[in-house]
């Protein structure tokens, strides 16, 4: 903890050969984003624009009366638009480089996180396996595939882009129709599958719209990743599937502290501090991911700021039981163990991204958040 081997200076000399590369088939990105850049003048910094994008998803977190969620679906419409205006601006002003990938992934990964929490309080998923549904579904593959193909890949529709528009849509109908909206229930064909697999005939619409969230990670992002590792991957291909296993470690320690029968963070309302603890470990595991491709690593495995305080909270609430620790002791230690598994991780995460970006700047001789004009990196 505290410390990361990929910021050596024999890795960060691999960063000479940054060259961005991307494949972006969304016709929203294509057309939508052109006129936004030329808004901002030309002495912004492509990371400045990244971070004030983060800064509209930080304002708006925490609970609300509906008509606050208009301020959501803006504050997510202004970060989607920060974040495809700053590598534009980067083009236009002739600045790319490989703090600028990381910078602008890092906070896409962090909002990955912060915007699930914004739509659990949109379709008030609460204390439920929406929440989870939600929180679980980042955007660990479309690192991976980066890693192994050299190349930012995003369909024709793609969660940084149509994603983000429908969260938009689910924040305009919360503060349209009200947190009800969601409850409404629709009947199902008595003899269909789906009835057959729910035991009832009737299907709310927030359980209409998680299967669509999940259907949309599992059965058509995810096989896509995957496709596109194959192509590159040759003999090796299992053995890079494998190395997702990381990412399922993560889930299930996060899965087994959240629904552990002895847990109290659900039905003690935690929900906002469970998820910036995962908006910081998530943000760490997803990033070494983007370091290690941009350095030219080995693909990352453990790592404490990422793993450490899933380990001891899922372990403190399924051992102290046995040992006699039961009801209100349990949940003192447990909100004990959330509120330093936030600070930890948070201060661990905040250490990692600014010794980062000082790395970054002294090897490539740039600054991070202006623009240094005498010695321009060109993509």
């Amino acid at each position: 903890m505290f410390w990361e081997p990929l910021f050596s200076h024999d890795h960060l000399q691999n960063l000479k050969y940054y060259k961005y590369a991307a494949i972006d088939k969304s016709p929203t990105t294509k057309y939508g984003w052109d006129l936004f850049v030329k808004l901002f003048p030309l002495w912004v910094a492509p990371n400045a624009i990244t971070l004030a994008g983060l800064g509209f998803i930080l304002i708006n977190l925490g609970t609300a009366p509906a008509w606050v969620y208009y301020g959501h679906a803006l504050g997510l419409f202004l970060y989607q638009t920060f974040d495809n205006v700053d590598g534009r601006q980067a083009r236009r002003t002739k600045s790319s480089s490989a703090l600028g990938h990381t910078f602008d992934h890092t906070i896409d990964t962090l909002n990955t996180i912060m915007s699930g929490i914004l739509q659990i309080a949109a379709i008030g998923a609460g204390g439920t396996w929406h929440s989870a549904a939600i929180l679980l579904s980042g955007a660990w593959a479309m690192w991976f595939v980066q890693y192994h193909t050299n190349v930012l890949y995003l369909g024709y529709l793609n969660g940084p882009t149509e994603g983000i528009l429908i969260a938009v849509v689910v924040h305009l109908i919360s503060a349209s129709y009200g947190l009800s909206f969601w409850l409404t229930e629709w009947n199902l064909p008595s003899e269909s599958v789906a009835t057959r697999l729910l035991g009832h005939n009737s299907i709310s619409t927030r359980d209409l719209f998680i299967s669509f969230v999940i259907m949309a990670a599992i059965v058509v992002h995810t096989p896509a990743c995957l496709y596109h590792v194959k192509k590159v991957s040759h003999n090796g291909f299992l053995a890079a599937c494998a190395q997702n296993g990381w990412f399922l470690a993560y889930n299930a320690l996060i899965l087994s502290w959240m629904f552990s029968p002895h847990s109290r963070i659900l039905r003690d309302g935690h929900l906002l501090e469970f998820g910036l603890v995962q908006t910081f470990t998530f943000g760490k595991l997803g990033s070494r991911i983007i370091l290690s491709h941009l350095t030219k690593a080995e693909f990352p495995g453990y790592n404490d700021g990422a793993f450490l305080p899933w380990i001891i909270g899922s372990l403190a609430v399924e051992i102290l039981p046995k040992f006699g620790v039961l009801s209100d002791d349990l949940k003192f230690v447990e909100l004990v163990i959330l509120h330093l598994s936030l600070l930890f991780s948070g201060a661990e995460f905040l250490w990692w991204w600014t010794t980062l970006c000082q790395r970054f700047c002294s090897e490539l001789n740039i600054n991070c958040l202006t623009i240094k004009h005498s010695d321009k990196k060109q993509q």
